[in-house]
């Protein structure tokens, strides 16, 4: 029977439900309908969206353990955070949630460090950090420690948008969990930090064409 390792990760985790901008306002579109060659007539529609990432308290563990795959529903760290179309929403839109302003030791290049995204109960996307190296930002510095913290740009977590209904609203949970490996010493991950921020992109979509305004 495999043994499970009983250390930890020293890795700092710090996601902060960060301001969301540009959707927090009243967005207009117009779209051009041709009932007849000779006539047109022009619809406008209102895109009004809040988000508790505003207020959500971020996550913050200096000591996160391994865990196994399976626990991750109840040991891994999250945030969750609401999606709401408000009240004087005409239309419906779609939007996209963002890792930015990432601080990653490289000993947490690993895929053993995963995330997920949960929209209503439902894991949309998930992933690792094993391939991050190409999105590092800062020039490598020759002889760096293996936990040198890199910047790193930013990660869109939900490749497709997500549809949110006029009126409605959706909860979503962003985890993060060191996956434990009974079978592989996992010491070099040991002593790492991690530092990022959740952003919300969001836009309203035409009633008449199913088009996205992404005008800000």
């Amino acid at each position: 029977m495999k043994q499970k390792k009983n250390g930890f990760a020293k890795v700092i985790i710090l996601v902060v439900s960060l301001i969301v901008i540009g959707i927090s306002g009243t967005y207009a579109y117009f779209t051009l309908s041709m009932s007849e060659p000779q006539t047109t007539s022009a619809k406008a529609g209102v895109f009004k969206v809040e988000s508790s990432l505003e207020t959500t308290n971020a996550i913050n563990n200096n000591k996160i353990r391994l865990i196994d795959n399976i626990e991750k529903e109840t040991k891994a760290e999250k945030v969750t955070f609401t999606v709401t179309s408000k009240a004087e929403s005409t239309v419906d839109g779609e939007y996209y949630i963002y890792l930015k302003d990432i601080l990653l030791s490289k000993n947490l290049y690993t895929k053993y460090l995963h995330w997920e995204l949960v929209q209503n109960n439902v894991v949309k996307a998930s992933g690792d950090f094993a391939d991050i190296a190409s999105k590092r930002t800062d020039t490598p510095v020759a002889g760096e420690a293996d936990n040198v913290v890199t910047n790193i740009s930013e990660i869109k977590l939900n490749e497709t948008p997500f549809h949110l209904d006029k009126n409605s609203q959706d909860t979503l949970i962003f985890r993060m969990w060191l996956e434990n490996d009974p079978n592989v010493n996992q010491i070099a991950i040991t002593n790492g930090s991690f530092a990022g921020r959740l952003y919300l992109e969001a836009f309203p979509i035409s009633e008449i064409n199913g088009t996205v305004n992404q005008n800000q």
